[in-house]
Protein backbone atom coordinates (compact mmCIF):
# COMPACT_ATOMS: atom_id res chain seq x y z
CA UNK A 1 0.00 0.00 0.00
CA UNK A 2 1.29 3.08 -0.89
CA UNK A 3 0.59 6.51 0.87
CA UNK A 4 0.59 9.80 -1.04
CA UNK A 5 3.37 12.67 0.77
CA UNK A 6 1.88 15.65 2.51
CA UNK A 7 2.00 18.94 0.63
CA UNK A 8 5.49 20.75 0.99
CA UNK A 9 4.60 23.90 3.34
CA UNK A 10 6.43 27.18 3.35
CA UNK A 11 6.69 27.25 7.38
CA UNK A 12 8.47 30.82 7.03
CA UNK A 13 5.77 32.41 5.06
CA UNK A 14 3.74 35.75 6.35
CA UNK A 15 -0.07 35.82 5.32
CA UNK A 16 -1.85 39.07 5.44
CA UNK A 17 -4.98 39.36 5.51
CA UNK A 18 -6.94 42.36 4.55
CA UNK A 19 -9.96 43.97 6.37
CA UNK A 20 -10.68 41.49 8.88
CA UNK A 21 -11.89 44.02 10.80
CA UNK A 22 -14.15 47.21 9.83
CA UNK A 23 -12.80 50.53 10.96
CA UNK A 24 -15.89 50.54 12.61
CA UNK A 25 -14.94 47.63 14.61
CA UNK A 26 -11.37 49.19 15.21
CA UNK A 27 -12.50 52.36 16.46
CA UNK A 28 -14.66 49.92 18.53
CA UNK A 29 -11.62 48.21 20.27
CA UNK A 30 -9.79 50.95 20.64
CA UNK A 31 -12.30 53.08 23.07
CA UNK A 32 -13.02 49.88 24.88
CA UNK A 33 -9.28 48.84 25.65
CA UNK A 34 -7.27 52.05 25.76
CA UNK A 35 -8.67 53.09 29.00
CA UNK A 36 -7.83 49.66 30.56
CA UNK A 37 -4.01 49.32 29.34
CA UNK A 38 -1.22 49.24 31.99
CA UNK A 39 2.14 49.44 31.02
CA UNK A 40 3.47 46.47 29.58
CA UNK A 41 6.71 44.15 30.65
CA UNK A 42 8.36 41.29 28.75
CA UNK A 43 7.35 37.97 30.53
CA UNK A 44 9.64 36.84 33.25
CA UNK A 45 11.78 39.87 33.65
CA UNK A 46 11.69 43.28 36.09
CA UNK A 47 9.82 45.87 34.48
CA UNK A 48 12.97 47.94 35.03
CA UNK A 49 14.75 45.99 32.68
CA UNK A 50 12.02 45.35 29.93
CA UNK A 51 11.78 48.44 29.43
CA UNK A 52 15.07 47.91 27.93
CA UNK A 53 12.96 45.88 25.16
CA UNK A 54 9.75 46.85 25.45
CA UNK A 55 7.87 50.14 26.13
CA UNK A 56 4.36 50.00 25.51
CA UNK A 57 0.98 49.77 27.44
CA UNK A 58 -1.15 46.78 27.14
CA UNK A 59 -4.27 44.62 28.47
CA UNK A 60 -5.03 41.09 27.92
CA UNK A 61 -8.70 40.23 26.98
CA UNK A 62 -10.28 36.75 27.47
CA UNK A 63 -13.12 35.27 25.58
CA UNK A 64 -16.99 36.10 27.39
CA UNK A 65 -20.21 37.46 26.25
CA UNK A 66 -18.83 40.80 25.18
CA UNK A 67 -15.84 39.63 23.48
CA UNK A 68 -16.69 35.82 21.45
CA UNK A 69 -16.97 38.14 18.04
CA UNK A 70 -13.57 39.17 18.54
CA UNK A 71 -12.08 35.49 19.01
CA UNK A 72 -14.96 34.40 15.91
CA UNK A 73 -13.39 36.57 14.09
CA UNK A 74 -9.79 35.43 14.64
CA UNK A 75 -10.42 32.02 15.07
CA UNK A 76 -11.75 31.85 11.23
CA UNK A 77 -8.91 34.05 9.99
CA UNK A 78 -6.44 32.01 11.44
CA UNK A 79 -7.25 28.80 10.95
CA UNK A 80 -8.42 29.02 7.11
CA UNK A 81 -4.72 30.48 6.86
CA UNK A 82 -3.09 27.94 8.81
CA UNK A 83 -4.83 25.16 6.54
CA UNK A 84 -3.80 26.75 3.39
CA UNK A 85 -0.25 27.95 3.90
CA UNK A 86 1.26 26.65 7.25
CA UNK A 87 -0.10 22.98 8.57
CA UNK A 88 0.66 22.93 12.28
CA UNK A 89 -1.34 21.03 14.33
CA UNK A 90 -3.02 23.88 16.12
CA UNK A 91 -6.17 24.57 18.87
CA UNK A 92 -7.12 27.95 20.36
CA UNK A 93 -5.84 30.95 21.22
CA UNK A 94 -4.74 29.74 25.05
CA UNK A 95 -3.85 33.45 26.00
CA UNK A 96 -6.34 35.49 24.77
CA UNK A 97 -5.36 38.43 22.88
CA UNK A 98 -3.71 41.64 23.80
CA UNK A 99 -4.40 45.00 23.48
CA UNK A 100 -1.94 47.08 22.62
CA UNK A 101 -0.78 51.10 22.19
CA UNK A 102 2.81 52.60 21.38
CA UNK A 103 2.16 56.43 22.30
CA UNK A 104 5.60 58.71 21.12
CA UNK A 105 9.26 56.91 21.30
CA UNK A 106 7.47 53.85 22.55
CA UNK A 107 8.87 50.20 21.04
CA UNK A 108 9.47 46.70 21.12
CA UNK A 109 13.07 45.19 20.81
CA UNK A 110 13.76 42.32 18.26
CA UNK A 111 12.29 38.76 20.24
CA UNK A 112 10.12 35.90 19.20
CA UNK A 113 6.98 35.24 20.24
CA UNK A 114 7.65 31.59 21.42
CA UNK A 115 10.06 30.85 24.74
CA UNK A 116 9.88 28.64 28.00
CA UNK A 117 7.39 27.61 29.86
CA UNK A 118 3.33 28.08 28.58
CA UNK A 119 4.98 30.44 25.78
CA UNK A 120 6.14 26.59 24.09
CA UNK A 121 2.47 26.31 22.97
CA UNK A 122 2.75 29.42 20.56
CA UNK A 123 2.47 28.32 16.67
CA UNK A 124 1.36 31.57 14.91
CA UNK A 125 1.54 34.76 15.84
CA UNK A 126 -0.68 37.92 14.22
CA UNK A 127 -1.23 41.09 14.59
CA UNK A 128 -4.18 43.37 13.82
CA UNK A 129 -3.77 46.97 13.13
CA UNK A 130 -6.21 49.14 14.78
CA UNK A 131 -5.21 52.47 13.71
CA UNK A 132 -5.94 54.36 10.73
CA UNK A 133 -2.41 54.45 9.65
CA UNK A 134 -2.50 58.62 8.92
CA UNK A 135 -2.64 58.76 12.67
CA UNK A 136 0.55 58.21 13.51
CA UNK A 137 4.67 57.51 11.86
CA UNK A 138 7.05 55.22 12.30
CA UNK A 139 5.94 51.93 14.78
CA UNK A 140 5.97 50.01 11.90
CA UNK A 141 5.87 46.08 12.53
CA UNK A 142 9.21 44.44 11.17
CA UNK A 143 9.54 40.60 10.70
CA UNK A 144 13.43 39.65 9.72
CA UNK A 145 14.97 39.75 7.95
CA UNK A 146 13.23 42.76 6.61
CA UNK A 147 9.20 42.22 5.84
CA UNK A 148 7.90 45.76 7.14
CA UNK A 149 3.93 44.36 7.75
CA UNK A 150 0.96 47.06 6.03
CA UNK A 151 -0.84 49.27 8.34
CA UNK A 152 -3.76 49.25 6.96
CA UNK A 153 -6.78 49.18 9.19
CA UNK A 154 -7.92 46.19 10.50
CA UNK A 155 -5.92 44.19 8.57
CA UNK A 156 -3.68 41.14 9.78
CA UNK A 157 -0.25 39.91 9.90
CA UNK A 158 0.01 36.51 10.71
CA UNK A 159 3.67 34.58 10.98
CA UNK A 160 5.20 31.50 12.71
CA UNK A 161 5.86 32.69 16.19
CA UNK A 162 9.25 31.06 15.84
CA UNK A 163 10.35 34.19 13.35
CA UNK A 164 12.19 37.59 15.13
CA UNK A 165 10.24 40.39 14.83
CA UNK A 166 10.29 43.82 16.27
CA UNK A 167 8.20 47.21 16.47
CA UNK A 168 10.03 50.28 15.73
CA UNK A 169 9.33 53.16 17.87
CA UNK A 170 6.45 55.56 17.11
CA UNK A 171 7.45 59.02 15.94
CA UNK A 172 3.84 60.89 15.99
CA UNK A 173 0.69 59.59 17.36
CA UNK A 174 -0.59 56.30 18.62
CA UNK A 175 -0.21 52.76 17.29
CA UNK A 176 -3.08 50.65 18.29
CA UNK A 177 -2.73 46.85 17.54
CA UNK A 178 -4.46 43.55 18.75
CA UNK A 179 -1.88 40.60 18.83
CA UNK A 180 -2.72 37.07 19.46
CA UNK A 181 -1.15 33.61 19.30
CA UNK A 182 -2.64 30.36 18.35
CA UNK A 183 -1.46 27.43 20.55
CA UNK A 184 -0.66 23.90 19.82
CA UNK A 185 1.33 21.48 21.21
CA UNK A 186 5.24 22.60 21.20
CA UNK A 187 6.86 22.33 17.96
CA UNK A 188 9.24 18.95 17.64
Amino acid sequence: MSTTPAPQRDQTRLAILEAVFTPEECARLIAEYSPHAKPASVEGMDPAESEAIRKSSAVFVFPNASTNWVFDRLHKAIHEINQEVYGFEVSDFREGFQFTRYEVGEYYGPHFDIGPGRLTERKLSLTVQLSPPQEYSGGELIIFPGFVAAKDQGSMTVFPSFMCHDVRPVRTGVRYSLVSWLAGPPFR
